[in-house]
């Protein structure tokens, strides 16, 4: 095979992901949402949490390498006539260029959509929230808080270990693992966060 048909197979082989890719992911349209339902009652993850990234070894920064080579390797060989090493050189500056050109473009995207309404234990603090089922004497209850815009609910027990009815307003006061420890609130709208 000659320098040339391996930059032409390059181009063929990333252009090919790229079109199964997009009838795969249902980018002609048409494609039927099927819809999913779990529910994960009494199961407590605790405190997650942790930054998704965009990865650069993803398959499309992969395949987007993998075409940009192949196209920079066939104007350099066939266009420009170089030598099979300025060629592969250009060839590789194309596939880098544009494959990190795609990975910024993507990595930016998926940052900006990351967007969550969960709060972090830190943003809890002094919020006030509603006692949904009573909180027993050196017990545990359960809590609801709204954190921009989404209701949540959580496992709570009073700091003092004194009983909170339902349907009282409490301050989070701290978090410790999945659950809130909380004050009755006093009433005092200056410090209330939720």
């Amino acid at each position: 095979m000659t320098l040339s048909g391996f930059f032409f197979l390059c181009l063929l082989a990333g252009l090919i992901y790229a079109v199964i890719s997009l009838i795969m992911s249902g980018g002609f349209g048409g494609a039927d949402a099927a819809e999913v339902a779990a529910d994960s009652s009494g199961i407590d993850a605790g405190d997650v949490g942790g930054e998704i990234t965009f990865s650069p070894a993803s398959p499309v920064v992969i395949a987007t390498f993998i075409t940009a080579f192949g196209a920079g390797g066939i104007v350099g060989i066939e266009g420009l006539k170089w030598s099979a090493l300025q060629s592969t050189s250009l060839a590789v500056g194309s596939g880098l260029l544009i494959a990190g050109l795609v990975y910024g473009v993507l990595n930016a995207v998926y940052k900006r959509t990351q967007g969550s309404s969960e709060a972090k234990a830190d943003d809890l603090i002094g919020m006030t929230a509603e006692v949904i089922t009573p909180i027993s004497k050196e017990g545990t209850g359960e809590l609801a808080y709204v954190v921009r815009g989404a209701r949540f609910t959580g496992a709570a027990r009073s700091v003092d270990n004194e009983k909170i009815d339902k349907n009282s307003l409490v301050e989070i006061v701290r978090v410790v693992g999945s659950t809130m420890y909380v004050k009755p609130w006093s009433g005092d709208s200056s410090n209330q966060k939720g």
